[in-house]
């Protein structure tokens, strides 16, 4: 079991955060024994492996409501697909790292709710500012470490972006990536992988490592349409204890 002080959240939520790890061996026993060690936490994440109904039973008698599953995807890049279709449009769309008037378009949309399926902003105990404050602080604090923020570019407009990193050798970390609002619909949701992968190609990359939500299902399709296969699943619970709104 892995508990986290969240720290970070007070900034971005306004509250304290506790984030615990289920893994496989832990009890509902271990957990109750913890229990005196999450401390007075205001907001709390656990994640929990499937098929544990223990866990999950547990959780529910103790008011820890189901959020989301969250998928860790893993690609290798030699098994990386693109319809025929998608491999002509892919070539009609180009990257290029976003300079400080990119960034700020990229808030700008990111406040105009550019992850609508976001857990956060799903919970009615936060607001859609607090949802898009909390992304935009945590690309902001993973700008001024090695990670790097792309814009996608398609008839010299930017449509969307990701943000990528190394995590380990051969492996890369796109963990944001979206289309712009006004291009939701335009069928070139692909590129905010396809563009990673290009990237991982162009640095000798092998895999690529990265999450989604179960809440999310047409990125979940993309995933699996471009090779992806999924390494893991975790249920992801929450529990609002003290919170002033």
């Amino acid at each position: 079991m892995k508990i986290i002080e969240a720290f970070w959240e007070k900034r971005n939520l306004g509250v304290s955060c506790t984030e615990i790890s289920i893994e496989k061996e832990d009890t509902v026993e271990l957990l109750e024994e913890k229990k005196s060690n999450f401390g007075s936490a205001e907001y709390m994440v656990i994640k929990v492996p499937v098929a544990r109904f223990d866990i999950h039973e547990y959780l529910t008698k103790n008011n820890f409501i189901f959020i989301e599953g969250s998928i860790n995807f893993h690609l290798n890049l030699k098994e990386a697909t693109l319809t025929k279709l998608q491999q002509r449009l892919d070539g009609e769309v180009t990257y290029a790292e976003m300079n400080s008037d990119d960034l700020e378009q990229l808030y700008e949309e990111i406040k105009k709710g550019l992850f609508k399926s976001d857990r956060i902003l799903l919970d009615t105990y936060f607001t859609a500012d607090q949802a898009a404050m909390r992304y935009i602080n945590w690309i902001k604090d993973e700008l001024s470490k090695t990670t790097q923020v792309f814009k996608i570019v398609h008839k010299n407009q930017a449509i969307g972006f990701f943000t990528f990193k190394q995590i380990a050798e051969h492996v890369f970390y796109p963990f944001l990536a979206g289309l712009y609002e006004k291009y939701a619909n335009s069928g070139l949701g692909f590129t905010t992988l396809s563009k990673p992968i290009e990237e991982s190609r162009k640095r000798n990359g092998k895999f690529i490592s990265t999450y989604t939500s179960t809440n999310n299902p047409s990125v979940v399709r993309v995933h699996t349409q471009q090779g992806f296969t999924i390494k893991e699943l975790q249920y992801v619970y929450v529990k609002h204890n003290i919170i002033s709104r």
